[in-house]
């Protein structure tokens, strides 16, 4: 919840200020760079959310792990994932108005930036809460299972695999999803714009590549999921952990995908009329694209923890 939620929190915040920027950068391209620090802001709220999922995964040990805990990292990951949710839809709405009327009046950068610093407050109020409710953990009314034999484990449900194989699809759909929608948003925008400028279509493919390596992670997390599942001792903390992971990485990539289209397609045909916004844009991608990163590295993490963790639970059932 809390890497998902505050990746689209971010995307939105990067792919709203990202056409603002656009927009305004044809006319006054030596502003680009200064513009872009609502996209800067976006992106930090992905890290609030990694932060946050990385710290939770952390204290997570199974057997000894109790609702108490388990109700408290829901509850962390959902203060971080929403806040930074909340944060970004208004880093990108004001950043996206406030940088087309700092094109205007330049004397309104100090007060943009006052705003935009209350909107990413926000994010930060939910990551201080969230560490708060993570730190709490009591394994007590879990002490007597730590004292369980062999024979008294419970056997493999079969079942698991069932949330495993989620885990799967869901890294792979998703993340292809967002591909796509990066790489058809991106394309019109490549195509309208190479109509006048046939120039400038190779150097502008660039959202589209962008675009395609989300695509990656998904094949990537799906594959490592996939060869981590055994049949007969796959135990439901490695469902639920693989299930988490797959979606972990494929939501990411989807935000990524929605922000680079976006961006993608408002930044090549703003980049036709004035190419002094080329490394203004690449910049803009960069950040969109490492919210589909910042998913992967916790569903990589999520994923190679739970084979560890999730030994030694259940009986084989076969």
């Amino acid at each position: 919840m809390s890497i998902v939620l505050a990746n689209l929190g971010a995307a939105y915040g990067t792919a709203k200020s990202g056409v603002g920027i656009a927009n305004l950068g044809v006319m006054r391209p030596d502003m680009v760079m200064r513009s872009i620090i609502p996209v800067v802001m976006a992106g930090v709220l992905g890290i609030y959310g990694l932060i946050t999922a990385v710290i939770i995964n952390g204290k997570i040990h199974p057997p000894s792990y109790s609702a108490y805990s388990g109700y408290a990292h829901l509850a962390a990951g959902i203060t971080v994932g929403m806040s930074s949710l909340a944060a970004g839809m208004a880093i990108g709405v004001v950043g996206d108005a406030g940088v087309r009327a700092n094109a205007q009046q330049p004397r309104l950068f100090v007060g943009m930036i006052l705003i935009l610093i209350f909107a990413e407050a926000l994010g930060l109020y939910g990551l201080i809460v969230g560490s708060q409710a993570s730190g709490k953990n009591s394994s007590t009314e879990c002490v007597a299972l730590l004292h369980f034999t062999v024979d008294a484990m419970q056997v493999c449900d079969p079942s698991s695999a069932f949330f495993g194989f989620m885990g799967v699809t869901s890294a792979l759909v998703f993340a292809n999803l967002g591909a796509a929608y990066g790489t058809a948003k991106s394309g019109v925008g490549i195509a309208s714009m190479g109509v006048m400028r046939p120039d400038m279509i190779m150097k502008s493919i660039i959202p589209v590549v962008m675009a395609g390596v989300l695509g990656i992670y998904g094949l990537i997390t799906a594959v490592i999921i996939n060869g981590k599942m055994d049949a007969a001792n796959y135990s439901a903390y490695s469902g639920y952990a693989h299930l988490g992971a797959g979606l972990t990485v494929g939501m990411s990539s989807l935000a990524a995908g929605l922000a680079i289209g976006i961006v993608g397609d408002a930044g090549v045909r703003a980049n036709a009329q004035q190419p002094r916004l080329f490394v203004g844009m690449i910049l803009i991608l960069i950040f969109a694209e490492a919210l589909g990163l910042y998913g992967l590295i916790v569903g990589l993490v999520v994923a190679s923890t739970a084979e560890g963790k999730g030994k030694g639970l259940c009986k084989p059932y076969a």
